[in-house]
């Protein structure tokens, strides 16, 4: 019998200040020095926040250093390089899910724990050990799973409902993945433990969106924490995460991110698309596929309401431009693993069928 290893993140969750309360007492087991990785306006916004969150703590920030732009390997090995890094020992990772992905790598290959402040909500990358890597120029290249997951997830709800209300948008869109492709993959298999825990969990990372995801946007759009706001914040952040980290990493996606990936060869979606969004179109291109009618029209309806993208036309890409992205999304291991096999003419008529279905509804 295989031997199975779970860890668990930590997390907390609040409005300000009082999100770090713990922090010392969290990270103390670790050392005394930790270095902050992030974006350019992560480590903007978060500079002040956790200058202020260690004061009384025995840990010192050595350093706060910006990720690369692009999660990939070669960023990786640049920050590995750093002082700051060498000296530090734990990372902060912060922002988006490109630079906390990029900490996993830095993470894995130093032997650093690492802990995320996620600064908005457009990925599950804070709580999962999961990593997705890109090409210097940003095409996906391949992902990696890391030993473990954070060893703890502080989220600020001020921070997040702050941040650009797109964030929220894709993470929802990001989301909706989670809900629809894990299910849909381990569909007629015989599961081990922590699969099918997994696969009864991601129940819980739709359910609140479509419960409370519209509400939820007004209040970022308005920049106010509130109850709407923790719970789809909770749902991508944290649940989401517990899924991809709990499932098989063949399980763990679909057709949908499949498409995404093979949407990165068009320069207008790594120029002005998010992942979430291109992602939460591939949603309801794989519930077309699957003939899953009812749950596509709850989810369009949905989508719409939130105004996530239901066409071709809404992520700029036309008809003549699809056999690249089929021939490059067909190669991608989301879909190794699925009821029935996935075809480059299976995604291409559910993507026209899907051009039918917008026209009708």
């Amino acid at each position: 019998m295989e031997v199975t290893n779970v860890f668990f993140p930590g997390y907390s969750i609040a409005s300000g200040l009082s999100t770090y309360e713990k922090l010392g007492e969290v990270c103390a087991k670790y050392g005394k020095k930790a270095v902050v990785i992030g974006g350019e306006h992560a480590l903007n916004a978060m500079r002040p926040v956790l200058t202020e969150a260690v004061k009384g703590t025995n840990i010192e920030i050595v350093g706060f250093e910006w990720y690369g732009g692009v999660a990939s390997y070669e960023n990786g090995e640049r920050l590995l390089g750093l002082d700051t890094v060498k000296e530090a020992d734990m990372i902060f990772a912060c922002g988006g899910g490109k630079a906390i992905d990029t900490c996993k790598y830095v993470s894995m290959q130093s032997g650093k724990p690492f802990f995320t402040f996620p600064t908005i909500a457009a990925t599950c990358a804070a709580t999962t050990a999961i990593a997705v890597m890109y090409y210097p120029n940003g095409v996906q290249k391949d992902v990696f799973v890391g030993p473990r997951p954070t060893s703890h997830c502080f989220i600020n709800l001020e921070v997040i409902a702050n941040a650009p209300e797109v964030y929220l948008w894709a993470g929802i869109g990001d989301t909706l993945a989670k809900y629809t492709e894990v299910p849909f993959s381990a569909r007629g298999l015989q599961l081990a433990h922590r699969d099918e825990l997994a696969v009864v969990m991601s129940e819980m990372t739709g359910t609140p969106l479509l419960k409370y995801g519209t509400k939820a946007m007004q209040d970022v759009k308005n920049h106010q924490s509130s109850f709407e706001l923790e719970q789809v914040v909770l749902a991508i952040i944290l649940t989401t995460g517990l899924v991809s980290y709990l499932i098989d990493v063949n399980l763990n996606s679909g057709m949908a991110h499949a498409l995404f990936y093979g949407m990165t060869v068009l320069p207008q979606i790594e120029e002005r698309h998010l992942h979430g969004e291109v992602v939460s179109y591939g949603v309801l291109c794989m519930l077309m596929m699957d003939k899953q009618m009812d749950e596509l029209e709850k989810i369009y309806k949905f989508m719409k309401s939130i105004n996530l993208p239901t066409k071709l036309a809404d992520i700029e890409v036309k008809e003549d431009e699809l056999e690249p992205v089929l021939d490059s999304a067909i190669t991608k291991y989301d879909i190794d693993v699925s009821p029935y096999k996935i075809t480059k003419e299976l995604m291409k008529q559910a993507i026209l069928d899907l051009e039918e279905y917008n026209k009708t509804h």
